[in-house]
């Protein structure tokens, strides 16, 4: 019966980096968390942000914590081994077990592994071991129990390669083989053929947490382009107008003409802080894929298995955010001139209500000046008896009737005789 000695179970975790103190609080509560479970700790005499721990009272358990920064990206470490030999068909309980042990952060309601609301890359499990016995590599069946261990509901996909000897099984869970990839579901399970090799391979660790690292990001990019495009896509389709759109705007008021002047600007500010983040995300694409393949291509010169994903990479998405960014582009130009336009009509509608109230302001002014003229010759000529309000006399009426001919005939003069001779 086939053993497994020193099963192992590394776990990488990616979150962006940020200015909140999550990721201090969780490290500095480290120690003590790990002492109320029972286990010995000590901070890397090598490694300052590396913390170990053990237990040989129940069982030999040993492991550690560890951090990485790699650009704008934090990398937390669990390795946790036990120290004795497990049959292969019980690996998926041991594994659990191992698993189970992991104090991991969790912020809120997130699922343990996040130290970010949105900052969240993904993480990698990596499972290994060497085998007591000459059969090899481990039944393919046996990986996948392995991974069921970590992964309840199974993997979809699978890639299989070779490290160092030994069988390497890649599986994950997506929609499509390389689409909408789930975060949490990246798995390696390589169980190499005799200690030395399993020893040699642990020097490997530190190159497998960068590969992940641009694993993840490029995931993670490729996901925030997918969405700013179809953000980009329902502004742009904003300001695609028609006859009957354009015909609906101009009669409008001017208060509403206004408003949709401003929802507009708005639009585009965020157009362009869009656009220029998809652009950012098919850079950062391009970057960690040429990372990606220029570390495995040095390191991992024989192991061809890597070659898949980065060929992906290049070949879909990158070609896709960059067609994705070349195709909505244009979109802003489209914005700027539905906005122009806008513009356009709320300044016509000013100048019209301006000249509107100018108009009337001459009619009234010039009712109230003859009113006045009128009133004045009438009681020249016939001065009201002191005993009759001024408001019942006919000079009054007679003042008022004046006032609206003569608003009621330069009315019609600017409105309806002056048009015309402009013709």
């Amino acid at each position: 019966m086939c053993k497994i000695e020193y099963p192992t179970l590394n776990l990488f975790i990616y979150n962006l980096a940020d200015d909140s103190s999550n990721e201090q609080d969780y490290w500095l509560k480290l120690p003590e968390q790990l002492k109320q479970k029972g286990f010995s700790t000590k901070p890397n005499d090598e490694d300052p942000q590396r913390l170990d721990f053990w237990d040989t009272i129940s069982a030999a358990v040993d492991g550690s914590y560890s951090q990485a920064n790699f650009d704008d990206t934090n990398c937390l470490r669990y390795s946790c081994s036990v120290d004795q030999p497990v049959e292969l068909s019980n690996i998926e309980h041991t594994l659990t077990q191992i698993k189970d042990l992991a104090l991991l952060p969790k912020i809120g309601d997130l699922a343990p592994g996040r130290l970010s609301e949105n900052g969240y890359l993904g993480q990698t499990w990596m499972i290994s071991g060497w085998t007591i016995t000459a059969n090899n590599p481990i039944p393919e069946a046996n990986a996948h129990q392995a991974y069921k261990a970590l992964i309840p509901q199974g993997h979809q996909h699978q890639n299989l390669g070779e490290f160092l000897g030994a069988t390497v099984y890649e599986m994950w869970r997506g929609e499509g083989r390389w689409d909408k990839i789930e975060k949490d579901s990246h798995v390696i399970v390589v169980f190499y053929p005799d200690e030395l090799t399993f020893k040699n391979a642990s020097n490997y660790y530190n190159t497998w947490r960068y590969l992940f690292y641009c694993r993840h990001k490029i995931l993670w990019a490729y996901e925030q382009g997918r969405e700013l495009k179809l953000r980009l896509l329902e502004k742009y389709k904003h300001g695609l107008i028609d006859q009957k759109s354009l015909e609906s705007l101009s009669n409008k008021g001017l208060q509403e003409l206004k408003s949709e002047l401003q929802k507009n600007i708005n639009t585009i500010f965020y157009y362009v802080q869009d656009i220029n983040l998809l652009q950012t995300q098919q850079h950062t694409v391009e970057v960690n894929e040429r990372n990606y393949e220029k570390y495995f291509k040095e390191i991992f010169t024989n192991d061809k298995f890597l070659e898949e994903f980065s060929k992906i990479v290049k070949e879909k998405y990158q070609v896709q955010l960059e067609k994705d960014y070349l195709g909505l582009n244009p979109g802003l130009a489209i914005l700027e001139n539905l906005t122009a336009t806008i513009r356009g009509m709320v300044e016509i509608k000013q100048a019209e209500r301006d000249q509107n109230l100018n108009t009337n302001i001459a009619i009234v002014g010039i009712g109230l000046a003859t009113s006045q003229i009128a009133s004045s010759v009438i009681i020249a000529q016939q001065t009201p008896p002191k005993d009759i309000p001024f408001y019942q006399t006919q000079a009054f009426w007679y003042s008022i009737g004046t006032g609206a001919i003569a608003s009621l005939v330069f009315w019609i003069i600017l409105t309806k005789i002056l048009p015309r001779l402009r013709r």
